[in-house]
């Protein structure tokens, strides 16, 4: 229904052309902030009251809400409400309970991310209880952070009719729809890069500086989201100097006291590596790189497709080459901008990517302004363009609509790949063979995501131990709990066969290490796709039971 509502807004914007063409002629004093005051959003505030009535005003002198804001505000909120709903009825993913364990374990910033997640989820988890849909409050609260930031910046771009499609697009694209449920570490880094897009565009149509210590406050806090936020400083800087308006803001303080509030704000990342031997920067651009000595097609490849499938293939298209025709047209001031905020960031995971894996979210600050650049472009486009433009958005709300009605009514999903499947079973096995033991005992998940999962499903959620037991790398579980107390009692094992590699030297730590059934999880495909050919296991896990456990 929200997809063939919102293409239904999209035809009637491609059928309305001559009045389109217009408003592309007045798309300079949308940039250059002459638009009708009535029109203006301010913060915190959605709408500025008027000096005096407007035609667009109501009889008091107060700006009347556009339609299209009020159908954007209901849209977000709608949707908002469907994610909160869905979130109770899906299983935590491996990333979402390792970062709930985060939040268990509160810290300054951790071993593989920044703290705002976690910090989010100790909130949320504080005053709703610890249900998958109280950990995923926390998702929904930055999604609506984003989608607010998002349509302030499109309005005062593009316009509000501009705005309204970017954010109904947003709103069925699968990378974007996932942050409305799934919580991790690129919810908060997608808001607070929104929120820095929007102070921007502020500082440049003001020309007021005070505007960038907002900026810098939304990159400070980028940066306690992820280290992808560090982006921000050169975009934002780059920002300032291809403009006349920034560049006469860089001779100012401005700029740079925005910049010192930034680098206030990840103080406690700085603070925790600095006790820590700088592990999260090794981690982040050494040891997690997994290079290669020389470059392979097949991960450009392997980069390419996975941004596809984080975007739904054809809007994909749009937006890779949105930026590029944003950055050719330079009489366009806000179409530069938004290339300036997308395009780097798309260049350099692509240089990477002949020389290492670089996973599908990663990239994902890139496309909120690329969106806003393909919906001005679609706005002012011929008939052949804004058809693109309207299958694009088709197939991105059919793909949306299927990874979120796979894991409820078991369509035709390749079960490998359902993070979201087996922990339950797993944890209800463990607890069995836990019974069975007379003595204390501990619970080793010989990987980061066995080990959230059991500390999560388990009854009582005990803390559990992850490879650093057996002399692996534990992630940030080699902060949370030293093995060497734990010597002479049992433990329960277990490997996921996806994560295979872990725990190799199980065997030296135990006296003996006892092999259990293990337990193959399935999903299998209901009867009408019976005929795909499909294995319907989600995967087999080994356990095993540790005896007099030895550091």
């Amino acid at each position: 229904m929200l997809a063939r509502l919102t293409s239904s807004a999209l035809v009637r914007a491609a059928d309305q052309g001559p009045r389109n063409r217009r408003a592309a002629v007045r798309k300079k004093r949308l940039w250059d902030g002459s638009i009708d005051p009535s029109l203006r959003l301010d913060w915190p505030g959605l709408i500025s009251p008027s000096p005096a009535p407007t035609s667009g005003s109501s009889p008091g002198g107060t700006a009347a809400v556009p339609l299209d804001t009020r159908w954007a505000i209901l849209l977000v909120l709608s949707v908002t409400a469907l994610h909160v709903l869905y979130a109770g009825l899906v299983p935590l993913s491996p990333q979402e309970a390792y970062y709930w364990q985060y939040a268990r374990h509160p810290a300054l910033s951790y071993y593989d991310h920044p703290p705002l997640a976690a910090w989010t989820i100790w909130a949320t988890t504080s005053l709703l209880g610890a249900s998958e849909r109280a950990i995923r409050a926390a998702a929904a609260f930055h999604s609506l952070v984003f989608t607010l930031f998002f349509f302030l910046s499109g309005r005062r771009l593009f316009g509000p009719r501009a705005a309204f499609l970017a954010v109904a697009t947003a709103l069925v694209t699968p990378l974007f729809t996932a942050a409305q449920t799934i919580i991790t570490p690129d919810g908060p880094l997608l808001a607070c890069w929104a929120a820095a897009l929007y102070f921007t565009v502020r500082t440049l149509q003001s020309e007021r500086g005070l505007w960038l210590l907002a900026a810098g406050l939304s990159v400070g806090a980028a940066g306690l989201s992820k280290y992808t936020g560090a982006f921000l400083v050169p975009i934002v800087f780059l920002t300032l100097l291809l403009d006349p308006r920034g560049r006469r803001l860089l001779l100012g303080p401005w700029p740079y006291v925005g910049l010192l509030i930034a680098g206030v704000l990840v103080t406690p990342v700085l603070i925790w590596n600095a006790h820590h031997g700088w592990i999260s920067f090794a981690f982040q651009f050494g040891l997690r790189s997994n290079r290669v000595a020389s470059p392979h097609l097949r991960l450009v490849g392997s980069f390419i497709g996975l941004q596809a499938a984080a975007v739904s293939p054809v809007l994909f298209l749009l937006l890779w080459a949105a930026p590029v025709q944003a950055l050719l047209r330079r009489d366009r001031l806000d179409l530069r901008l938004c290339a300036v905020f997308s395009l780097p960031v798309i260049l350099v995971f692509l240089a990477f990517s002949p020389f290492t894996w670089v996973k599908g979210n990663w990239a994902a600050p890139a496309y909120p302004a690329a969106l806003l650049a393909a919906t001005s472009l679609y706005l002012e486009g011929g008939r052949s363009y804004r058809r693109l433009s309207v299958v694009a958005f088709c197939v991105a709300a059919l793909a949306t609509l299927y990874v979120h009605a796979a894991p409820l009514v078991n369509l035709p999903f390749p079960p490998s790949q359902d993070p979201t499947a087996g922990w339950r079973e797993l944890a209800a096995r463990v607890d069995q063979e836990r019974a069975r033991i007379p003595g204390p005992s501990f619970i080793v998940g010989c990987f980061y995501k066995s080990a959230s999962e059991l500390a999560y499903y388990l009854p009582g959620r005990p803390e559990t131990y992850s490879g650093n037991a057996f002399g692996d790398t534990g992630l940030e579980y080699d902060y949370w709990g030293d093995p060497r107390r734990l010597s002479g009692q049992d433990a329960i094992v277990v490997i996921d066969q996806r994560d295979w590699k872990y725990c190799l030297r199980r065997a030296e730590y135990c006296s003996p290490l006892e092999p259990l059934e293990p337990l193959t999880v399935r999903r299998p495909l209901p009867r009408p796709w019976s005929w795909i050919p499909m294995s319907d296991v989600v995967t087999t896990f080994k356990l095993w039971r540790c005896h007099g456990y030895r550091e």
